[in-house]
């Protein structure tokens, strides 16, 4: 069993676990114990997991709707249990809660190639899967689902980063959290700055509208979203699915598995490969992937989440996690330049 991480555990005492609850629920639990931020649930009808969700009804069958239509042709993804009502959630004092069989197999590994191997012919396979998926829903709803553009969450970024250095310069007093961030922000707002400029130049838009490119995206390609159990794969927890551009998912996968390890190209081009063996990529879409890597995603996110403090991480939790990121940059760069060799990027500086 893994270990339960502070925040984590905050969060999982927010879960009603009564014995009037469990009757709602219509299950006879026999054990339950903690596993992230869900529980294990040990039933009369096999092991299982309870999820309390943090988004609304809307949200929940329209994830629901989006798996059911993978599933179609890739078995190979978690999906909701039904209830006695038909509904795959349940709705308990304004909470929502859902049910989920376990898939067997263990967490992934990307120190091991195979594994990411493994993984990304798994990640092609479900975007392969949900070609159309786009225009059922469109149909269904009457509007294009199409996720909010990189224009947007690449000028989002800028406006906060600025915020943020506006705010911490006003700081009578500085930890060190915020003079390393000083130090190093404005860097950043420039490579934000290119990489706006860079996908102006690209074909991004005409890939957005390009039915073949754009498929369901996880958004947490993590090694603890991928169950191997001999060469089988399993993907779940789809909590953050979005339809967007599929390059999108194959930079948010490449940079979970390179960025622990020096960036190493050499894993990245694995990944690629692995990927293409399923389905096979533009040179378009590769360009696009440069951007996405080029963009300063880890300083981003770590420097949101500490000022809005959207995590409940200590302090040097923090520290140590924006020191790490920080240390990592030249492997970044020097990652950055030998992939725009190999892909014979001319026009683009980052």
């Amino acid at each position: 069993m893994n270990k339960i991480r502070y925040a984590e555990k905050n969060f999982l005492c927010d879960y009603d676990l009564s014995l009037e609850f469990f009757n709602e629920l219509g299950i006879n639990i026999n054990d339950i114990s903690p596993l992230r931020n869900v529980f294990v649930m040990s039933t009369d009808n096999g092991n299982k997991i309870l999820k309390k969700t943090e988004y609304d009804e809307e949200k929940l069958i329209l994830i629901n709707e989006c798996l059911q239509y993978i599933k179609n042709n890739y078995n190979n993804i978690i999906s909701y249990n039904k209830f006695k009502n038909g509904l795959t959630y349940k709705k308990w004092k304004g909470e929502l809660y859902v049910v989920m069989d376990i898939l067997d197999g263990r967490e992934a590994c990307f120190t091991n190639p195979l594994e990411i191997k493994l993984c990304a012919e798994n990640v092609a396979l479900m975007h392969k899967a949900s070609k159309g998926l786009r225009e059922v829903l469109q149909s269904e709803q009457n509007k294009d689902l199409l996720d909010e553009s990189l224009e947007n969450k690449f000028q989002r970024a800028y406006d906060e980063l600025t915020f943020f250095k506006e705010l911490v310069r006003n700081y009578k007093y500085k930890n060190e959290f915020d003079n390393l961030f000083i130090t190093h922000v404005d860097k950043y707002l420039s490579d934000i700055i290119n990489v706006k400029a860079s996908l102006s130049k690209s074909k991004y838009k005409d890939l957005r509208a390009d039915g073949e490119t754009v498929a369901l995206c996880h958004n947490d390609l993590a090694y603890h979203n991928f169950l191997i159990k001999k060469e089988e794969v399993n993907i779940i927890d789809f909590d953050f699915l979005t339809l967007d551009l599929r390059v999108l998912d194959i930079g948010d996968f490449i940079l979970k598995c390179i960025k622990n390890s020096a960036f190493d190209i050499d894993k990245m081009l694995l990944a690629i490969d692995s990927y293409e063996k399923v389905t096979p990529l533009k040179r378009e879409e590769k360009e696009i992937l440069y951007i996405l890597l080029a963009f300063p995603k880890d300083f981003y996110i770590i420097s949101r989440d500490y000022y809005y403090k959207r995590k409940r991480w200590e302090y040097e939790v923090y520290l140590n996690r924006f020191k790490s990121k920080l240390n990592n940059e030249q492997f970044r760069k020097d990652f950055l330049e030998v992939y725009k060799r190999l892909i014979d990027i001319k026009e683009i500086e980052i």
